[in-house]
């Protein structure tokens, strides 16, 4: 199977720039602590600034999310150049690299160093969170189902070394 080089940049920028386009809607239309019901008893938008990591643990700690954001475009490029990676692995690690950029792009140019969170689902009473979150969650399971599939492209010595 001919590998897709740049499948993981290009879902990595749609995700960033979906994310981005997204908060900026919610910070111009909606204030801070306002919600909209988008489906009566489902989901509904609620504008947030989580001042921390995922369910607001470690507030206050903008380097340390930016450090951790940093490392993880680091590994993702690396592990990009080295191995050669099926579709799904590529479009996982997209979705990371898209996701930890995202919010680390909210904790730089917010004046607050916040990220901001908007979506509330009522039927499992999940934290508020944000498409970026989303992205590195669907990325992360993706890798992991890349990693348990057969047939996976492997490296020219058919080993699934590194190249």
């Amino acid at each position: 199977m001919k590998r897709i080089q740049y499948l993981l940049y290009v879902v990595a920028a749609l995700t960033v720039g979906f994310d981005q386009f997204l908060k900026w809607i919610v910070r111009r239309t909606l204030p801070i602590g306002d919600a909209v019901l988008v489906i009566p008893g489902v989901v509904e938008l609620t504008h947030l600034q989580n001042p921390g990591a995922a369910f607001s643990l470690f507030p206050n700690q903008t380097w340390l999310f930016v450090l951790i954001a940093a490392i993880v475009v680091v590994a993702v490029i690396f592990v990009h150049q080295r191995w050669h990676l099926d579709r799904l692995a590529q479009v996982g690690l997209g979705l990371l690299l898209g996701g930890a950029l995202g919010n680390m792009v909210d904790r730089i140019i917010s004046p607050t160093h916040t990220v901001t969170d908007y979506v509330y689902f009522y039927t499992i009473h999940f934290p508020v969170f944000n498409l970026a979150d989303a992205s590195i969650d669907f990325g992360v399971l993706f890798l992991l189902i890349s990693s348990f599939r057969s047939g996976t492209e492997r490296s020219d010595d058919g080993k699934g070394d590194p190249k």
